[in-house]
């Protein structure tokens, strides 16, 4: 039995353990707090450090909902509602814990260094010091790494003139708790959206971003955004078709002038942020935009376009996070983005045994970390049975720069970002839980049409393979009923049927699908010749 250090007890952490539990290794967990759930936990404590790790504050709501934010062998309760409140996800996370026995977690404890040890060349093992309140640094060898500490470990405060002379207060959204500790005060909320301060606050001024920004609903049309766009037929669509349908779509939903929100990159080249309040907002007087920081006087903020603020006391900084794992030597794990080298953004490529994997370490598109973090835990925990192989460093590192040279010639910065379902598809193509569309064709037309065509629900890859589970088919086929149990409380009798729009929908399913199989049946005569 393998033993493995799993470093960090939030999402990823947790179902790390689970996952090396499921296959037979022996998971020790290491978390520098005394609780798990990672980001999910409201600390009672007051941070006084601008510069500390991330977490939700109070009255948080989720921007992905539940069925994408569930892993895919303990669904959230049906009669939750859709998107969740903090608390909610926190207490999933602890069931979750609590359902599957994970109880190999030493709390209070930092880990100090990870070092190949002297005989990785032949073995592959790892040297962890780990160090315990005040006790001594304890020094231990284990067979594989799972680092899991993710990338919100150490919130960037930008530097700006006059800022260590500000006589308001200055903090970072790691900090923020709560909307009525700003009462009756003049805040700033530079890059972030935190309008749960609105009901208490004299005024915000927001600045989403210096260029601007466009922001996307949670809910678009009848559906969560991110259950409408995350299916297997739109990546199908043509890269250049995406563009200009999102393009087009994100440009006629707001006033984006007359709002001050505009960027001059378009939508798809451009980060964007999540709010179904902000417009009303703004067109309620409640948030005011202004263009970026200048600099800092006295208790004023100056703005770029040389309008001054007075009497501002507070200015919280949303502008993101650094990556920092300061236990691992950087030629391995960097700190810089930039030179984050993670083929399938799991494995350092350079080592002689891949018995060292991050996972977490990834952006993902309208999709929730934690299910995506599964695939990669059961991805990195076949690499380390040997039941999964990794390609030569050369390929690996072709992988890594092609996707490296996507992201910054569409964003212009270097981060992990990935299409859920095209990324996941890939993972567990890797492991052999994938389903064969071709297959379910022809043996299961119906979850064949709904693999393909509705939601890419996270418990999909417990269909086929290691570890399916016994009555996945039927799950998976009542995702969209359970999302809505919650809300669906009040029936309706004589509900209106939008023909056109459905019929619409369905025509396009229909012809997707005909192409589809018309270019399998292509395929296959083609292989056979």
């Amino acid at each position: 039995m393998k033993r493995v250090a799993v470093i960090g007890a939030g999402v990823s952490g947790l179902v790390s353990i689970k996952i090396c539990l499921e296959d037979g290794l022996e998971p020790v967990c290491f978390e520098r707090t005394n609780y798990i759930g990672g980001l999910w936990v409201v600390p009672e404590e007051e941070r006084t450090d601008p510069r500390g790790p991330s977490c939700i504050y109070k009255g948080l709501v989720t921007n992905v909902c539940k069925s994408m934010m569930a892993f895919s062998d303990f669904p959230f309760p049906p009669e939750w509602p859709p998107f969740l409140q903090g608390e909610h996800v926190l207490e999933y996370y602890r069931n979750y814990a609590n359902h599957f026995d994970l109880k190999n977690i030493r709390f209070n404890t930092k880990v100090v260094q990870v070092e190949k040890a002297d005989d990785f060349e032949k073995t592959g093992r790892w040297i962890v010091r780990s160090q315990c309140k005040d006790e001594d640094v304890k020094i231990e060898v284990y067979d594989a790494v799972m680092v899991c500490t993710g990338l919100h470990s150490s919130g960037f405060v930008p530097e700006f003139p006059g800022m260590s002379e500000f006589k308001g207060q200055v903090l970072h959204t790691c900090q923020f708790r709560r909307g009525s500790d700003f009462k009756d005060r003049t805040v700033v909320v530079v890059q972030a959206i935190l309008l749960v301060m609105r009901r208490f606050c004299a005024l915000i001024m927001l600045k989403s971003m210096k260029e601007g920004s466009w922001i996307i609903p949670r809910v678009f049309g009848n559906q969560p955004v991110d259950v409408l766009l995350n299916r297997r037929w739109r990546d199908a669509i043509p890269s250049w078709l995406v563009r200009r349908m999102t393009d087009r779509t994100m440009k006629s939903l707001q006033d984006w002038d007359g709002l001050g929100l505009r960027r001059q990159t378009p939508p798809h080249k451009s980060p964007a942020m999540i709010s179904d309040r902000l417009p009303m907002d703004i067109m309620s007087g409640r948030v005011s935009i202004r263009s970026g920081i200048q600099r800092f006087q006295g208790s004023k903020v100056v703005f770029d376009d040389g309008k001054e603020m007075d009497d501002v006391d507070c200015v919280i900084f949303g502008t993101g996070y650094r990556l920092r794992i300061p236990f691992v030597d950087d030629s391995i794990l960097s700190d810089d983005l930039g030179r984050l080298d993670l083929y399938l953004h799991v494995f350092p490529p350079n080592l002689t045994h891949h018995t060292m994997a991050a996972v977490g370490y990834i952006v993902a598109t309208h999709s929730a970390t934690g299910s995506v973090a599964e695939l990669q835990a059961r991805y990195a925990v076949q690499v380390f049975k040997g039941e999964a192989k990794l390609p030569s460093l050369p390929e690996m590192m072709s992988d890594i720069h092609a996707r490296r040279d996507r992201t910054f010639k569409q964003f212009g910065q270097h981060k992990p970002l990935i299409v859920p379902s095209k990324y996941q598809d890939r993972l567990a193509r890797e492991i052999g839980v994938l389903p064969s569309l071709w297959k379910l064709l022809f043996t299961d037309p119906k979850l064949a049409f709904s693999f393909y065509f509705h939601p890419n629900y996270p418990m999909c890859y417990r269909l086929v393979g290691p570890h399916a589970m016994p009555g996945t088919r039927e799950a998976f086929l009542r995702g969209s009923e359970d999302l809505m149990h919650g809300v669906t409380l009040r029936s309706v009798r004589n509900k209106s049927k939008p023909l056109s729009r459905e019929t619409s929908t369905g025509v396009s399913k229909l012809l997707v699908l005909c192409v589809l199989i018309v270019s399998l049946i292509l395929a296959y005569l083609i292989a056979r010749v």
